[in-house]
C-alpha cells in the first residue's frame, strides 16, 4: 500500500499544468490555462487547468480533479496505478507500507541496471553488428533502450557498487541462485527492458548472439514481473492504441520494434506465444480491437488458434493476420516490404471465424459421425459466446460442414438461426453522378468515347456497370439506359479533353480504394499482388 504522506508529497511536488501539458496542448488564459476537453466531444476549449489550485475542471462535461484524477481518466487507470504512473513520470520515489506498517522504499534497482546495460551496448561491436544487420538503427536502439548484459561478474560488481542487498536483487529478478550461489539473470545477451502499462520498468528480455540454445530468455517470475500479463512496448504504443482503438499483437521483440519503425506504432509483443487470461483486463481498457499478427508456421497458427478463442470468449473484437511468404514481420520491414505488411494488417479473418475454420480444418471430418463430432466441438465453443454472435456463425459452420443451416443450433439454443428472405428491390438505386457524367460525355463526343473505352472497364463503374456496357456496345438509342443518359440535363458536360481526363482519374482512383478494401478482407490467393498493382495505379494517377 502506498503511504498517504507519500501521495501528498507527490501532489505537492508536481505542477498539474505540466502534467496535463504532457498530454494536451494548453493555452494561457489569465492566471490559468485552457484546452479542449478530452473527456467529451469538445469543439471549444472548455477545460481549465489551475496551477495555483492544483486542479483541472471542464465547464461543459464537469470532469475535474487533481493530477492523479486526470491520469486516471485519461489513461484509464485505477487510483494506485495512476499514482505510480505520475510518480514514474517525475522520477519521484514512493514509499509503501507492508501489512505490518513497515515502510518499504524502491531503490530503482532495475532502472540502474538498465542504464548500465545501455552504456555497454556501444562497446560491444558484435552486438551492434547483429542489430544493424537486422536493420535496427541507432535511433531504434535509443528509443527502445536496447543494451548489453556482459559476463556474470560484470552485473554482480555493479550490484555490489550500488550496495544492493542480494535478497533485494533476487526479489526483482536481477539475479538467480543455485547451489553454488548467485549469478546474473542475463549473461552475454542483448537486453530489452520491459515496462508495465504504467511505464515502470519491471524486467528484461535477453537475446543471445552466440550458439546458446535458449535464443531468448525473460526475467524470472517475481512479485513485479509476470510475463503472462505483460506486453512488450505497451508503454510506447499506448497512446496510439487508444487513438486508433486498435492494438496489434505480434510474437517477439524484434517484430514489435520493426513494426514501430515502419510507422505501425500501436504494436506490442507477447512475452510468450499465446495470450493468457491475465492479458484480458489490459485489453478491455477502452473499446479497442485486437489484431493478432502471428507467423504462419505451426507455432504461430497454434498461438492464434488459442488466442482467438480466448478473445472471442471475453467479447473482445478483432481479427487474425497470419504472415505468409516471409519469416516474420521484422523481416518484411527489413526487406522494404512495409507497404505489403500494412496491407496484410488491414485485412485478416475475424477472431471467431478464424477459430471455427481452424478447428474444423484440424478435425478434418470425413464421415457423418466425424461431422457430428466436429459440430459438437463448434457448439461447445459457441456456448461461451454472446447468443447473437454465436448465431452469426451458423452460415459459416453450415458451409464448412456441408449441413443445412436449419438442422442445428449454436450458442445456448435460445435462438435459432433463420435465413431472412430477400425482399424484391423496390427502392430506386442510388445514382453516381460522376459515373453518369462520364458516360454522357462519352455519348456526346467521339474523342471522349474512344478514350473512355480504352481506359475504363465495366467493373470500375460500381453503381452503373450496365450503363457502361450499353454505351460501349452498340449505342442503341432504344436502350433505356442510353435514353436516360441522353435526357439527363443535370450532368456536367466537360469543356475539353483535360477535364474529361481529370474525371477519369477521379473515377479510377475511387475504384482502386474500394477494390483494395474488398481485396484486403477477401480469401483471394493473389490478393496481395492485385493490391500492389492497384496501389501502383493510384500512384500513377497522382503523378507519383
Amino acid at each position: 500500500m502506498i503511504e498517504p504522506s507519500s501521495i501528498e508529497n507527490l501532489l505537492n511536488t508536481v505542477d498539474i499544468v505540466d502534467v496535463v501539458g504532457n498530454y494536451l496542448p494548453l493555452k494561457k488564459s489569465g492566471r490559468d490555462f485552457v484546452c479542449v476537453c478530452p473527456f467529451h466531444n469538445d469543439k471549444n476549449p472548455s477545460m481549465h487547468v489551475s496551477s495555483s489550485k492544483g486542479i483541472f475542471h471542464c465547464f461543459s462535461c464537469k470532469a475535474g480533479g487533481n493530477s492523479i484524477k486526470f491520469i486516471m481518466d485519461y489513461e484509464k487507470l485505477s487510483y494506485p496505478e495512476a499514482i505510480e504512473k505520475l510518480a514514474n513520470m517525475y522520477n519521484f520515489t514512493l514509499s509503501y507500507t507492508t501489512s505490518k506498517n513497515e515502510v518499504v522504499y524502491d531503490k530503482k534497482i532495475l532502472e540502474n541496471l538498465n542504464l548500465h546495460y545501455k552504456s555497454l551496448i556501444y562497446k560491444n561491436k558484435e552486438a551492434l553488428d547483429y542489430l544493424h544487420q537486422r536493420k535496427i538503427t541507432d535511433a531504434l536502439i535509443e528509443k527502445f533502450e536496447l543494451g548489453w548484459a556482459g559476463d556474470n561478474q560484470n552485473t554482480l560488481n555493479l550490484l555490489q557498487n550500488l550496495n544492493i542487498d542480494p535478497k533485494e536483487a533476487l526479489n526483482v529478478g536481477v539475479v538467480k541462485q543455485n547451489e553454488t550461489g548467485l549469478y546474473a539473470s542475463f549473461i552475454n545477451r542483448i537486453t530489452f527492458p520491459i515496462y508495465n502499462h504504467l511505464g515502470k520498468i519491471v524486467g528484461f528480455g535477453g537475446r543471445t548472439i552466440s550458439n546458446n540454445p535458449a535464443k531468448y530468455v525473460n526475467s524470472p517470475q517475481s512479485a513485479i514481473f509476470d510475463k503472462s500479463k505483460l506486453f512488450y512496448a505497451y508503454d510506447k504504443a499506448k497512446n496510439e492504441i487508444f487513438s486508433k482503438n486498435e492494438i496489434i499483437i505480434c510474437e517477439g521483440y524484434m517484430d514489435c520494434i520493426m513494426l514501430h519503425s515502419a510507422g505501425i506504432s500501436n504494436a506490442v509483443a507477447v512475452l510468450g506465444v499465446a495470450l493468457t487470461e491475465k492479458h484480458i483486463p489490459l485489453l478491455k481498457r477502452g473499446d479497442i480491437k485486437v489484431v493478432l499478427c502471428y507467423d504462419s508456421d505451426e507455432a504461430g497458427v497454434n498461438a492464434a488458434f488459442k488466442s482467438s478463442k480466448l478473445l472471442a470468449q471475453n467479447e473482445i473484437d478483432g481479427r487474425v493476420v497470419l504472415i505468409s511468404g516471409e519469416k516474420d514481420p521484422a523481416d518484411m520491414v527489413a526487406n522494404g516490404k512495409s507497404v505489403e505488411l500494412k496491407t496484410m494488417l488491414s485485412g485478416g479473418v475475424e477472431l471467431g471465424e478464424f477459430y471455427i475454420k481452424t478447428l474444423i480444418k484440424t478435425l478434418n471430418p470425413k464421415t457423418p459421425l466425424e461431422t457430428a463430432k466436429a459440430l459438437e466441438n463448434v457448439q461447445e465453443f459457441t456456448k461461451s459466446l454472446n447468443e447473437i454472435v454465436a448465431n452469426s456463425y451458423t452460415p459459416l459452420v453450415a458451409s464448412l460442414l456441408g449441413l443445412d443451416p436449419s438442422s442445428f443450433m449454436l450458442g445456448n439454443g435460445k435462438f435459432r438461426y433463420k435465413r431472412q428472405e430477400r425482399k424484391p428491390e423496390t427502392s430506386t438505386p442510388k445514382k453516381d453522378l460522376l459515373e453518369l457524367a462520364i458516360l454522357k460525355n462519352m455519348l456526346a463526343s467521339d474523342k471522349f468515347f474512344e478514350l473512355g473505352k480504352s481506359e475504363l472497364s465495366a467493373d470500375m463503374f460500381l453503381s452503373h456497370p450496365e450503363i457502361y456496357t450499353a454505351v460501349v456496345g452498340a449505342k442503341n438509342p432504344n436502350n433505356p439506359c442510353i435514353r436516360e443518359l441522353e435526357l439527363s440535363d443535370n450532368l456536367e458536360i466537360y469543356a475539353g479533353l483535360d477535364e474529361f481526363k481529370k474525371a477519369l482519374n477521379i473515377l479510377k482512383s475511387s475504384f482502386c480504394d474500394k477494390a483494395i478494401k474488398l481485396l484486403a478482407s477477401s480469401n483471394d490467393e493473389q490478393k496481395y499482388e492485385k493490391i500492389a498493382k492497384l496501389q501502383n495505379l493510384k500512384k500513377q494517377l497522382k503523378g507519383i
